[in-house]
């Protein structure tokens, strides 16, 4: 991604293999030896619990001003720094669009100490588990909805259990609250994140053992496709598996919930979840919340694995629907495993060519008017 060599160039870095991904070697600083960029994996799991409603009464959730932040452009990342596959081959495609939309300056690290740290979805403390995780920053680290930051894992997690990690590594992770905080006083942060592996150089295993008051350092913010465009009637595809939820949950809280937002959203927001079965939907009372309040402007369908649904199916049998929007301007985002692209473009090309239109040629132009925005792992 275009972060990662704005990243290497400020720390004379150079970016190096790391299984599924990149990662940095920088041998000028201990504290960046290796830095490793995500790594995830797909595990399917049982899901044992669902705590979606969790309330932080230590936080004032009463509206407050909104102080102002500086901001400059981001340059949104190339196209050609991740070219898409149709029928074996790539599209070469234009440079994005310039957002038309301000975001906060990325800085520097940014230490935070964790509120809390909830299941969503089980097993609790075994590879699948699903976190919910609120960090303090006291209002030192500033976003727009839409973006992720990075977590930076120290050598030792000090927990007293003997293991030690031989090298600093860095993971980046979708934020899942509005700029505001879930309890939107401007202080506070969320994460939705799936513990990958049981490993002390795990990332994802390291934010999951977090207690109250531990200490956690993050850098950024980074990230454009998931910012939504600055206009209040703009429609909204959104698809969404597993953790891939985060950004969307973000841009929904924000243009919903949170009370210092002052907007009046009277576009389309339409979220295609995907979980294993009802019990592992992440958020869904949020969203059925949403749903009864802004009926008319938000759409939440639900792909179930356990009703052999997939995100690519809900798709399908709403393509007429779909293409109709993006051919008059509306965006399309996917976030979550990288693993459902492939039968999410065989099912465009399908209704495509019942659709008698050419999907080659349509999905080119989508990617050319920054309509067609992927963030996957």
């Amino acid at each position: 991604m275009a972060f990662k060599a704005d990243l290497c160039s400020v720390m004379h870095a150079e970016m190096i293999p790391a299984g599924k991904g990149l990662g940095f070697n920088y041998s000028g600083s201990p504290m960046f030896s290796n830095l490793n960029y995500r790594n995830d994996a797909r595990t399917s799991m049982p899901c044992l619990s669902l705590r979606n409603q969790k309330q932080y009464p230590k936080y004032n959730t009463s509206v407050q001003q909104v102080a102002e932040r500086s901001a400059v452009l981001v340059k949104p990342l190339k196209v050609e720094d991740g070219p898409l596959l149709v029928k074996d081959r790539f599209i070469k495609v234009e440079e994005a669009k310039e957002p038309t939309l301000t975001v906060p300056r990325q800085g520097q690290p940014c230490t935070t100490r964790v509120v809390s740290v909830d299941t969503l979805v089980g097993p609790r403390g075994a590879v699948g588990e699903i976190c919910h995780i609120v960090l303090d920053h006291g209002g030192n680290f500033h976003f727009v909805e839409g973006q992720y930051l990075g977590v930076i894992l120290p050598p030792n997690d000090g927990d007293g259990s003997g293991l030690t990690r031989s090298r600093v590594k860095f993971d980046d992770f979708s934020i899942a609250s509005c700029r505001d905080g879930d309890a939107f006083d401007g202080k506070t942060l969320s994460l939705c994140v799936r513990r990958a592996e049981l490993s002390p150089d795990g990332v994802s295993n390291f934010l999951c053992d977090r207690q109250e008051g531990d200490e956690v350092d993050i850098i950024g913010p980074f990230g454009y496709e998931m910012i939504w465009p600055n206009n209040l009637e703009a429609k909204h595809i959104m698809v969404a598996t597993s953790t891939g939820i985060a950004p969307f949950r973000s841009n929904l809280k924000q243009m919903f919930i949170n009370p210092n937002s002052r907007v009046t959203f009277n576009g389309l927001a339409w979220l295609i979840a995907r979980a294993d079965n009802y019990n592992s939907l992440l958020h869904n009372g949020e969203f059925t919340q949403i749903l009864m309040t802004h009926p008319i402007h938000f759409r939440y369908q639900k792909a179930m694995a356990d009703h052999n649904t997939s995100v690519a199916d809900v798709i399908y049998q709403n393509g007429d629907q779909i293409f109709s929007l993006l051919n008059r301007g509306a965006y399309i985002y996917f976030a979550g495993l990288q693993t459902m692209m492939p039968e999410i473009l065989k099912t465009f090309e399908r209704i495509a060519q019942e659709r008698g239109e050419h999907w080659t040629d349509m999905l080119a132009e989508l990617v050319k008017n920054d309509q067609w925005r992927v963030e996957v792992y």
